[in-house]
């Protein structure tokens, strides 16, 4: 009972704070931003896949030389165009991997913030995409944020994720042996407000170009 109102109460505080703070003022994002940028250079192409409204392309778009933000979401797209301008900046409705097969553009950098732990085969999705880019930047929950949740997996509790509509979360050695087997290194790493923040890259040298 008490793992379970812990669960409850850390999900309704977390929710409330998106109604206090805007998506780019957000103490999480506030957080994210330095570290994602870390990679970033005036050079660098990317592309932000789920985007969902844009405020990480946004951001990114500051100094890389071009960023495409792309989600099957279209009021999520529609909104990002209304709300986040730049001339190095395209927000497009549509599959990602549909889109990068049309070979219209060749990216260097994938941002995939928030996508892994909504997917039913997470190694099948990195292995169809990881080949586009050289550079691959994922940030998820933190399994192992508190002991807490290893003591509901232990007691075979329903409410273990951080969200509902999670289809998995990882640990940092299950995600660390997900990217091992996809052949992705882990380059930089941090571990700070309930998130596994990466950079990592493709070791295979047979990038889709």
């Amino acid at each position: 009972m008490y793992l379970n109102l812990e669960w409850i109460f850390d999900r309704l505080a977390h929710e409330m704070s998106f109604r206090i703070y805007s998506p780019e003022m957000h103490p999480v994002r506030i957080k994210s931003v330095p570290f994602i940028m870390q990679k970033i250079s005036n050079q660098s192409i990317v592309l932000d896949l789920g985007c969902n409204l844009g405020d990480i392309a946004y951001v990114i778009a500051e100094k890389a030389k071009e960023v495409v933000g792309i989600d099957y979401n279209q009021s999520a797209i529609d909104e990002a165009r209304r709300e986040y301008k730049r001339e190095n900046l395209t927000f497009i409705y549509g599959e990602a991997l549909e889109y990068l097969a049309k070979k219209e553009k060749s990216f260097d950098t994938l941002i995939l913030s928030h996508i892994l732990e909504h997917l039913d085969r997470p190694e099948e999705f990195l292995l169809n995409f990881k080949n586009y880019f050289e550079w691959i930047y994922i940030e998820l929950p933190d399994f192992d944020k508190y002991y807490l949740n290893h003591y509901r997996v232990d007691q075979k509790l329903d409410l273990v994720y951080t969200d509902t509509d999670h289809v998995s979360e990882f640990d940092r050695y299950e995600l660390m042996n997900l990217l091992e087997r996809c052949n992705i290194e882990i380059v930089r790493s941090e571990y700070i407000y309930g998130l596994q923040k990466l950079w990592c890259r493709n070791m295979d040298t047979n990038k889709v170009v």
